[in-house]
């Protein structure tokens, strides 16, 4: 039987432990469990780390972070702690995801171990990891639609904004696709917020996609700079142990979020999404852009 794959990114933040909301210098822990959904096995592939950015748009002291990380049987997937910044660019930060090859399939229900340790001299503000993969399910246990036998293809973008209060939390919004054509979603962009002639840096917005059932597309929110690759990404990537910070390359704008597999909306669906703010600045409108292709039925 072939099973239905649907996007899914696993968020491991101080939601899920509340440890992670503060990791003081020195700290390590070696039993910080991801349990995964009861729904559907997952397939692993692809991950990122960040922690809250600091006053001045940092992440200064990430690089300094070690981890390894379980397969489903507690297997641990690295002979010892690594440094995150020796295991992937940019952390998998600006819709960067280090590729996981071969993938990782995890049970239905199953968990996932890390063991991390801060060697830095600082404390790791909501330290969260992000595990990108798809859950699979048996066709027809949850909707996918697809093309028509015979159809037409456009290339076509669908922006919208979403007023973000300081603070804040704005569930199930919705976005309703046109009445010509079905639409494929197939990436996202976020940003930047301009007022006036000032552009306006976001530091802590996230963003929780769901299907027009309310189902979701990952167990918690994900952050924009993570999802999308956020089009104005302050340049907070710590560089060596001093360190020096540098915007990561090729992000943003010619390099947005990718949802794989891409998503299907018929003509007039809907799609719902949550979107949390958690940074204390004045009200603004968030842009965001949803890419990908009409679908006309021939």
């Amino acid at each position: 039987m072939t099973l239905q794959e649907r996007h899914f990114d696993y968020v491991l933040g101080p939601n899920q432990d509340g440890r992670l909301a503060n990791v003081a210098a020195g700290a390590e822990f070696d039993d910080v469990i991801l349990q995964l959904d009861k729904d559907a096995p997952f397939l692993l592939r692809g991950r990122a780390v960040r922690h809250a950015y600091s006053a001045l748009l940092t992440q200064t002291g990430l690089q300094f972070l070690k981890t390894k990380w379980t397969g489903p049987n507690n297997d641990f997937r690295q002979q010892d702690l690594i440094l995150e910044s020796l295991q992937m660019a940019y952390f998998g930060q600006g819709a960067n995801p280090k590729p996981i090859f071969p993938q990782i399939y995890y049970p239905a229900g199953s968990t996932l171990r890390v063991h991390l340790r801060n060697t830095g001299a600082g404390a790791l503000t909501n330290l969260t990891f992000y595990f990108r993969g798809v859950k699979l399910f048996p066709p027809g246990t949850v909707p996918a639609y697809t093309y028509p036998p015979k159809f037409a293809g456009l290339t076509f973008s669908y922006p919208f904004t979403v007023l973000a209060m300081g603070t804040e939390t704005r569930y199930n919004q919705v976005w309703i696709n046109k009445t010509d054509a079905d639409f494929v979603l197939r990436a996202g962009q976020a940003g930047p917020v301009q007022v006036g002639i000032q552009r306006v840096t976001l530091a802590e917005v996230f963003f929780r996609l769901k299907d027009h059932q309310y189902k979701p597309f990952s167990n918690d929110f994900v952050h924009i700079d993570i999802l999308f690759g956020a089009g104005n990404m302050p340049g907070t990537i710590p560089i060596g142990p001093v360190p020096a910070f540098g915007p990561p390359i090729g992000t943003g704008p010619p390099l947005p979020g990718l949802f794989y597999p891409e998503i299907y909306v018929p003509k007039n669906e809907q799609l719902f999404y949550d979107v949390q703010r958690t940074d204390p600045a004045g009200n603004v409108n968030v842009p965001f852009n949803f890419i990908g292709a009409k679908v006309f039925q021939k």
